[in-house]
C-alpha cells in the first residue's frame, strides 16, 4: 500500500489532521459544523474535501483506511465541572453534546476504516463514574475493533504546553491478530530531547495589540496562576479567550490565599492568538483567517495539537507502509 486514506469527523481548524498528514495519511474528507473552524481547516489543509455541516444531517460517509474523531466534550472539561459545581455527575446525560460519540459511531459501517484514532478531554474517562467512557468503548468494540487507550501529555511529544488528554485507538479484529498497537514512547523530557518552552518558541516573537484580547482580569481568572516563565512550558491553551494564559513578560503572579492571585507590575497581557497557534505547534500564519478576535482564540484553543496527531498515527503508518519515521513531529512551529 502506498497511501492511507482517511476521513475526519469533528474536525475543527485540522490539528489532528495536519499532524496525521505529515506522518503520511491523506485525509480525503473532513467534517465540523463550526464555520470558523472550517475556515481555518481550509487554509491549513487546502485539498481535503471539508464539508461544513451538522455531522447528525449528513447521511453518508467516503470509505477510507482511518477514521479520525476529536468530538466535543460539552461537559467533560474540568472547567465545565468547576461552571456546573452544583450539578450531579447525572446531569452530563441531559446534555446533548456528549452523545456525538454516537454520531462517530454510525459512520463506522460507512467509512468501513481499519483504525480509528479517537481524541478527547482526561474528565471523560472520570464522568459520571467512568459511564460515557465505558459506553464509547462498548460502542467502538461492538462495531467490531480492538482498543486501547491512554493519557497523553503534550509536552512530552514536543509542545511547549502542559496540555493533558485521552486517546483512543482502535484496530479492526482482523488486522489486530497481526499488528499490536502500542502508544508511542514521549520524545521530549527526562532522559530524552529538553521539554520546550516558552522563550523556544515565542521568544522573538513579534506582536501587535490586534492580535490580544484587551478585557480586564477579573472573577474566575484570578483564582489561580495563569503565568508561567519564559523558561516553562505555558499553561494548557484553552478555547475561551477572556481565560487564555498570560504571556511570561513582566513579573510572576503571587498567590494571596485560597483561590485568590495577584497580578505584579504593570505588564500583564494575554497570549496573543498567534503565539497560542505558535504554542498549538501550528506553522507560521497558516490559521490567520477573516473570523473575529474570539473566534480565532476559540478555534486555536479547541484545536488537537499536530504533534499528537503525528505522534499517535505514527505506529500504524509505519507498520501498513512498511518505512520508520522520526519519532519527532518536525514540522512544529519554531521561533521566527
Amino acid at each position: 500500500m502506498s497511501t492511507l486514506t482517511a476521513v475526519s469527523l469533528f474536525s475543527g481548524c485540522g490539528g489532528f489532521d495536519y499532524g496525521a498528514s505529515t506522518a503520511g495519511l491523506s485525509i480525503i474528507w473532513a467534517n465540523d459544523v463550526d464555520k470558523h473552524a472550517a475556515a481555518a481547516y481550509r487554509k491549513l489543509m487546502p485539498g481535503v474535501n471539508f464539508v461544513t455541516q451538522d455531522v447528525r444531517k449528513i447521511n453518508s460517509f467516503p470509505k477510507a483506511d482511518v477514521l479520525i474523531g476529536c468530538y466535543p466534550c460539552t461537559g467533560f472539561s474540568l472547567a465545565a465541572r468547576r461552571k456546573w459545581h452544583d450539578r450531579t455527575d447525572r446531569d452530563l446525560k441531559n446534555i446533548e453534546g456528549n452523545f456525538l460519540y454516537k454520531e462517530f459511531i454510525r459512520a463506522i459501517p460507512f467509512v468501513k476504516p481499519k483504525y480509528l484514532f479517537i481524541e478527547n478531554v482526561g474528565g471523560m474517562t472520570s464522568a459520571d463514574g467512568g459511564w460515557f467512557f465505558k459506553e464509547q468503548l462498548r460502542g467502538l468494540r461492538e462495531a467490531g475493533y480492538i482498543m486501547k487507550h491512554s493519557t497523553l501529555r503534550a509536552e512530552s511529544y514536543g509542545l511547549a504546553q502542559t496540555r493533558k488528554r485521552v486517546f483512543l485507538v482502535g484496530i479492526r479484529e482482523d488486522i489486530a491478530t497481526d499488528f499490536e498497537y502500542y502508544f508511542p514512547e514521549p520524545t521530549h523530557g527526562t532522559g530524552v530531547l529538553p521539554i520546550k518552552t516558552l522563550y523556544d518558541v515565542i521568544g522573538n516573537f513579534n506582536t501587535v495589540e490586534e492580535d490580544v484580547l484587551q478585557t480586564k482580569f477579573h472573577g474566575h481568572y484570578l483564582t489561580r496562576n495563569r503565568k508561567r516563565s519564559w523558561n516553562e512550558p505555558s499553561f494548557t491553551i484553552v478555547a475561551d479567550a477572556n481565560h487564555v494564559p498570560l504571556h511570561p513578560v513582566g513579573e510572576p503572579m503571587v498567590q494571596a490565599g485560597k483561590d485568590h492571585w495577584l497580578l505584579q507590575g504593570r505588564i500583564n497581557r494575554r497570549l496573543s492568538w498567534r503565539e497560542c497557534a505558535a504554542i498549538q505547534g501550528f506553522p507560521h500564519d497558516q490559521l490567520d483567517t477573516d473570523s473575529n478576535l474570539r473566534a480565532k482564540y476559540k478555534v486555536i484553543g479547541n484545536a488537537v495539537p499536530p504533534c499528537f496527531g503525528y505522534s499517535i498515527v505514527r505506529p500504524v503508518v509505519e507498520y501498513e507502509l512498511g518505512h520508520r519515521l522520526s519519532p519527532i513531529f518536525e514540522n512544529a512551529f519554531c521561533e521566527i
